[in-house]
């Protein structure tokens, strides 16, 4: 899943010395050898690379960095043709979603005994979404989740004071907005009832979990007491917060907020961004806070990126080497200060407003279960549909968990 920055990454390759010819697998640096890069598009800003790639050339005089920037649309395809051609990458950027396929396929390198700076500090979700099987492929990038964004306007109208941290203090606060704004349609926290990724973190922050494993065999586990408990209080909770549609997910929650129909709506730190360049006239209205739990910031869910080594590469040492730069504290601070959220919870002090309240988020992050199957579970809006079926009342949370549990373990015990 990426992480959407514009940054306007030239598309062009950056080449710190002439080479040509090819090299065996794992050549050590000498004259012809070239480090194929390959970076997606709005990754990280020019001179993050090109510092990086300074820094590498005064280690490695006689290797050539060539980078290629990749579009996000057909990636895969570009990915595979990529790793089957006499000129493989080295290294590469994958969406933190799509790591998990390569690894399992073989098609990736074991970077478990690599020494990476900060890796005790590593962004939970990140991590996870690295691994497979105990054992680390993707190193993690950057991330980006999701937090509250509200209209200071509308908060200091129903005479509230700053941010809650609980889950209770928003809640009263939303009681406080709701009294305030009569509009039958007005949302103090718009939760429209598909929004999975917004709901789940109500099932991690009670202790839940969505599914877990148990010698080979995956088992759904959203009726359980903690999970059915965490949905508990994410149905209380939107009852009393939200107008918002059953049948809906997120992507309308612009609209809502920027119209006044919304005080706050939980996104991507990106998308307050998105509705001041669409609603102007806020300006300065907008404010940013994690979303709290019970007692402080909820888990959230952690989309991103990570960098792994292809095993089609020629060059795994410099690979892994490049990759131990560009996710240390030196360049990693560089892309805090950038607006990206770091890949640690301990590189706070490169980051400030949106980017800064992400990394806090962060700080309690996960991912979705590390099975190969689970994106059949998400093309079957299996979750989505249980949500729904709580919000609008067609089923108790008994039910809905129950009936998502039987064909969450089903798609993920189905081969294929």
């Amino acid at each position: 899943m990426r992480h959407v920055r514009a940054f306007g990454l030239t598309g062009t390759a950056l080449i710190l010395l002439a080479a040509c010819g090819a090299a065996p697998p794992n050549a050590q640096p000498g004259p012809g050898i070239t480090l194929n890069v390959w970076l997606m598009k709005e990754s990280a800003p020019d001179n993050v690379i090109s510092e990086l790639d300074q820094q590498f050339h005064t280690l490695h005089p006689d290797v050539a960095v060539k980078l290629t920037t990749l579009e996000w649309p057909g990636r895969d395809a570009r990915w595979q043709a990529g790793m089957a051609s006499a000129t493989p990458p080295d290294v590469m950027e994958m969406g933190n979603s799509d790591v998990l396929a390569y690894a399992s396929t073989g098609k990736l390198t074991d970077l478990t005994k690599q020494d990476f700076e900060n890796s005790d500090t590593w962004l939970t979700g990140l991590r996870d979404a690295g691994s497979y099987q105990d054992r680390l492929y993707g190193v993690p990038y950057y991330g980006g989740d999701r937090v509250v964004i509200y209209r200071k306007d509308l908060w200091q109208q129903a005479g509230l004071g700053g941010p809650p941290t609980t889950l209770a203090q928003l809640e009263a606060d939303a009681a406080k907005l709701m009294n305030a704004n009569k509009a039958v349609d007005f949302s103090a926290l718009y939760f429209p009832g598909r929004y999975q990724y917004a709901a789940l973190p109500f099932v991690l922050d009670a202790g839940g979990a969505i599914a877990t494993q148990q010698n080979g065999k995956w088992t759904g586990t959203l009726s359980s007491p903690k999970s059915q408990a965490g949905l508990h209080t994410w149905a209380d909770f939107v009852a009393k917060v939200s107008r918002a549609p059953a049948d809906k997910d997120e992507t309308s929650d612009v609209d809502a907020l920027g119209s006044g129909r919304a005080a706050m709506i939980i996104d991507q730190g990106v998308t307050a961004s998105a509705v001041a360049k669409k609603y102007p006239t806020l300006g300065e209205q907008l404010g940013v806070f994690p979303m709290p739990g019970a007692t402080g910031p909820m888990p959230v869910f952690l989309g991103g990126s990570n960098l792994v080594v292809p095993a089609a590469g020629r060059q795994a040492d410099l690979a892994a080497e490049w990759i131990r730069l560009l996710t240390g504290t030196q360049y990693e601070g560089l892309l805090g200060q950038s607006g990206l959220v770091p890949n640690s919870t301990g590189l706070s002090t490169f980051v400030s407003g949106v980017t800064a309240v992400e990394l806090t988020a962060a700080g309690r992050s996960w991912f979705t279960p590390l099975s190969t199957r689970w994106s059949a579970v998400d093309n079957a809006n299996v979750i989505q549909d249980m949500l729904e079926s709580v919000y609008n009342g067609r089923a108790t949370i008994p039910e809905a968990t129950t009936a998502a549990d039987t064909k969450i373990t089903q798609l993920l015990n189905t081969p294929g």
